[in-house]
């Protein structure tokens, strides 16, 4: 897993709200705070695991959800997808100050919850990811950043004002944190990894870990485990000089004897007979 630099300041100048698009697969970032910056996180694709130390457990803020960071506020964040992709939204204190002003409520961060995204938003964050990509054009193209990237900062606090905390354990949200398992376990079949580590991992019980696995997929982890490393090494073996020891170490094997019982357990001949 990539370590994903951050920092504690986002804005600079007098700007009052900086909209990045991050598209980093298989990262975590370092336990770190923001000064005088509030954090908006809203996924695109993949969940975004948040640990913050208001909560004691960890966040999975899925796309079409968000989540704020208040400054000050210890957190880290990590995705397991290598196609992950979010947006971060950092807004000054005293912006956020001055809408909830307008709006006469205050943010509510004592704990933090996820929420869901209304449209607007999203239209806005999207509006502002575009425009701060485009580069270039002089300055009327980046006052019109700017003014993008303050209307995202308003949306953010407005949803925040009004969204109501999802429930945990939607359906929704079981299918993208199995996406995310998927991923990891696909990125670690060279690896023993057993069900202890996954469910750390993820922030979940073992029990937890089996049976939302199996609603959504339909099979066991080890059942999966095993298949897609006996696809992998179908896959290796096929290689001039590849050799049967070799395939199974390479998924995490290090008896050629099992990789041939997985081999029959999953309806295929000898791994030897690929290479005969």
């Amino acid at each position: 897993m990539k370590h994903y630099p951050t920092a504690s300041r986002h804005l600079s100048d007098d700007r009052v709200a900086d909209v990045r698009h991050v598209s980093v697969g298989g990262y975590r970032t370092e336990p770190h705070a923001h000064d005088e910056e509030y954090m908006f996180l809203l996924p695109r694709a993949g969940q975004l695991i948040l640990n913050v130390e208001s909560n004691a457990a960890p966040l999975r803020v899925a796309p079409k959800s968000f989540v704020v960071v208040p400054p000050h506020r210890l957190h880290d964040t990590h995705g397991y997808r290598p196609q992950q992709e979010h947006v971060a939204v950092y807004v000054a204190r005293d912006f956020v100050a001055h809408c909830e002003r307008k709006a006469r409520r205050a943010l509510s961060c004592a704990r933090i919850s996820v929420w869901s995204a209304p449209l607007p938003l999203l239209d806005a964050v999207r509006v502002a990811a575009g425009t701060g990509q485009a580069g270039g054009g002089g300055e009327l193209a980046a006052y019109r950043a700017e003014l993008a990237a303050q209307m995202a900062a308003a949306a953010c606090v407005e949803a925040g004002l009004a969204s109501a905390p999802l429930p945990p354990g939607s359906a929704d949200a079981h299918r993208e944190l199995v996406r995310d398992i998927l991923a990891f376990l696909d990125a670690t079949l060279d690896q023993p990894v057993g069900l202890d580590r996954i469910a750390y991992e993820f922030g979940l019980s073992r029990r937890t870990l089996t049976r939302i696995f199996r609603d959504t997929t339909g099979e066991s982890v080890v059942d999966y485990q095993s298949r897609r490393r006996v696809e992998q090494a179908r896959a290796l073996l096929r290689a001039p000089n590849m050799t049967v020891v070799a395939a199974a170490a390479a998924v995490g094997l290090e008896s050629p004897s099992y990789l041939a019982r997985l081999f029959r357990k999953h309806g295929y001949a000898p791994p030897r007979r690929i290479k005969g």
